[in-house]
């Protein structure tokens, strides 16, 4: 990929981030019910917003740090994907210690497949390779 697609794919990880991290804190608070009441409308409700959030966040994070630059071979899919996985479970089980949360297995189990999904269409994008000797 040329230099500016991974920019785009930069900041397209950073908005993603931005967005896990304070949809995390309005829920934290208390304020998801409110936030996000248009789940009620969408197949799956909560559980679709886990996979179709942490699909786009593995998918842009995948396709920026697995991008080999000049300076960098890039990080494997595997070693990107799994970081995002144990921070995704450390995230749902901390739930059970928030008033405001509650701990869901099945909010884990479709957040983890999202991740999955998202890496594996990273890459599957032209120009997208595994580093070198990276799992």
């Amino acid at each position: 990929m040329e230099s500016g697609t991974i920019g785009c794919m930069r900041i397209f990880a950073a908005l993603m981030a931005a967005s896990v991290v304070l949809i995390t804190l309005a829920a934290n608070f208390g304020w998801g019910g409110r936030a996000f009441a248009f789940l009620r409308y969408v197949p799956g409700r909560d559980v679709t917003g886990h996979f179709v959030l942490f699909s786009l966040l593995s998918f842009a994070v995948v396709s920026w740090l697995s991008r080999p630059t000049p300076t960098s071979p890039g990080w494997s899919h595997v070693r990107i994907t799994a970081f995002l996985a144990a921070v995704v479970t450390i995230e749902e089980f901390s739930q059970a210690l928030i008033p405001a949360r509650t701990f869901s297995l099945l909010d884990l189990s479709a957040s983890l497949a999202g991740l999955l999904a998202g890496a594996i269409v990273s890459l599957r994008l032209p120009g997208s390779r595994p580093a070198k000797g990276a799992a």
